[in-house]
């Protein structure tokens, strides 16, 4: 991001700004643009906004993510049973979910089956 707004800075002060034709005094046109543009708060500003939108600490995801940790996929759960004829997923669990599993169904109450046995 930082170097897509210093491309963008670059642009407006060498093509847009009219400054320099109108200070023709390089030193004159660079403590102008180093003290008196307001273009670098504009730039700072968007810079700070894309941080602040990209922060993983404040974002929605991890809100969601820590809403849901205790959620146990059916596909990993020690509850999870097939029907030896259908080959139907369900739960074994009497306060599990109801009905046929789908690969996406989990819920909280599931027990996680350790890595080595969903592993075979």
């Amino acid at each position: 991001m930082d170097e897509i707004v210093e491309n963008m800075a670059g642009y407006i002060c060498d093509h847009i700004c009219q400054r320099p034709k109108e200070i023709t005094d390089q030193e004159k046109l660079e403590d102008y643009c180093a003290e008196e543009c307001e273009m670098r708060q504009h730039f700072c500003n968007i810079l700070n906004q894309y941080n602040k939108i990209n922060d993983f600490e404040e974002s929605e995801l991890r809100k969601i993510m820590t809403k849901y940790q205790e959620i146990v996929l059916c596909k990993e759960c020690e509850y999870k049973a097939s029907h030896p004829v259908t080959d139907l997923s369900y739960c074994r669990s009497g306060i599990g979910m109801d009905g046929t599993l789908k690969e996406t169904d989990g819920c909280s109450r599931g027990a996680k089956v350790s890595e080595s046995d969903t592993s075979k």
